[in-house]
């Protein structure tokens, strides 16, 4: 079964760029989206990403030549 969501580090092997790369894109809202999984009223949490939100990335981005 695949995993559904992801840590930081796997993603950013994925996506061929570097963890800070993703905490950057996250601190100017841009880049793929994420999932914060807080505990109990706190305000940090873990970062997680869906699999399905790094495929959509992808191919939101991948930039088709004409034949």
């Amino acid at each position: 079964m695949e995993k559904l969501l992801i840590t930081e580090s796997e993603a950013a092997k994925l996506l061929s760029v570097s963890t800070n790369t993703l905490r950057t894109d996250r601190a100017c809202s841009r880049g793929c989206a994420y999932v914060k999984i807080l505990k109990d009223g706190k305000s940090r949490g873990s970062i997680r990403y869906k699999m399905t939100d790094i495929m959509e990335y992808i191919e939101k981005n991948t930039i088709k030549l004409e034949e």
